[in-house]
């Protein structure tokens, strides 16, 4: 590539005086401003194929030599590489792309069936939401605004392009399995929080619903008024949207779990949450081959067999990892890695709760 260096030797971007090609004091390579469009388009490819190499040679080493990126960072060799969260970001982001996009299309595809039905469905449902928002109840309720408003309900109840079961109680839940996260709410008594603050106003105080179990029941009821039958799906997108966030904000527990299981004197915090970084990177390489491989076949063996490898790499993965970077035994390797998943396990778990509470309680 044809360079045009400048004769001055000042800095055009800090104003630093430059002894060589580059400025030592901000980096800025001490060209003309002046540009010619070949110059712009190689230096687009030059910058492509810098990337790519980096890319490539992260990614290479980050599966092969479990640990290797770790001592690399913190010895201070970190050029040739990706820096630690932009891979995390980059790998993390595409894989919970891949599974939207997928899952997506599943619903898609199993909902709607083909192109006119799913218009014709986008119809109903606009229908029953415009209809549900027409809705309002007066102060004092009449035969006739009673009457009125429950054929409303009705109506767009049976527009719903989403169906949901015919039940005359309260069912409100939360399931986490191969599937992803599915939510259950089901309540088919009250067809609003006014009408259900009604019936609880009259009931003896014994059988009056309280705390939490009240506040559940209400939102859900709210979101009934709000969504119609759309506000499982509503709920369950708001929660999946949610936890990329949620698995980015647990890198630096997994790190506090490292640094309690080794020498806090001899290494620093920040040290772990490299480690921590670079882990979470090789998971959703991981998780990211395994949704591409759950493609080829959808079978209940396959992807329990591919589950359990995933569990199986990862733990290998961890113990090499941990081997590596803080020059111990296998045994120790071994112990430490199985202490680190169960705490880990049960902070996901918990925070995965926790986040369902959330995205049912905010949507």
């Amino acid at each position: 590539m044809k360079h045009h260096l400048r004769k001055e030797k000042n800095c055009l971007n800090c104003g630093s005086e430059i002894a060589d090609r580059f400025c030592a004091h901000c980096g800025q390579e001490n060209i003309e401003p002046k540009e010619t469009v070949g110059y712009l388009v190689s230096h687009f490819f030059a910058d492509i194929s810098h990337y790519d190499s980096k890319f490539l040679t992260t990614i290479k080493d980050l599966l092969l030599k479990p640990g290797f990126l770790t001592k690399e960072y913190l010895a201070g060799r970190r050029t040739t590489y990706l820096n630690p969260i932009r891979m995390y970001v980059f790998i993390s982001a595409f894989f919970f792309l891949l599974l939207f996009l997928l899952k997506g299309d599943d619903e898609h595809s199993a909902a709607n069936g083909d192109y006119n039905t799913y218009m014709a469905n986008m119809l109903r449902q606009h229908l029953a939401d415009s209809l549900r928002k027409s809705i309002h109840w007066p102060t004092k309720i009449t035969a006739y605004d009673s009457g009125r408003i429950h054929a409303f309900q009705d109506i767009s109840s049976s527009l719903d392009t989403v169906a949901m079961p015919a039940s005359k109680d309260e069912s409100i839940g939360f399931n986490l399995g191969n599937g992803g996260a599915k939510f259950v709410l089901r309540e088919d008594r009250y067809n609003t929080v006014k009408e259900y603050d009604s019936v609880q106003n009259v009931l003896p105080n014994d059988e009056k619903d309280k705390g939490f179990l009240r506040w559940m029941i209400r939102t859900n009821i709210r979101l009934k008024e709000k969504y119609g039958s759309r506000r499982q799906v509503v709920v369950s997108e708001n929660f999946q949207h949610s936890v990329p966030k949620l698995m980015f904000a647990l890198l630096p527990v997994f790190a506090l779990f490292v640094f309690w299981l080794h020498n806090r004197k001899k290494y620093y915090y920040v040290q772990h949450v490299i480690f921590s970084i670079h882990f979470h990177s090789f998971l959703f390489f991981v998780l990211l081959i395994w949704t591409l491989l759950a493609l080829v076949n959808k079978g209940d063996m396959f992807q329990t067999i591919l589950s359990l490898a995933v569990w199986i790499i990862s733990f290998i993965y961890l113990v090499i990892s941990l081997k590596n970077v803080y020059q111990q035994s296998v045994t120790w390797a071994i112990v430490k890695s199985f202490a680190m998943l169960v705490l880990y396990i049960i902070v996901l778990v918990a925070g995965l709760l926790l986040l369902a509470l959330i995205s049912f309680f905010t949507a």
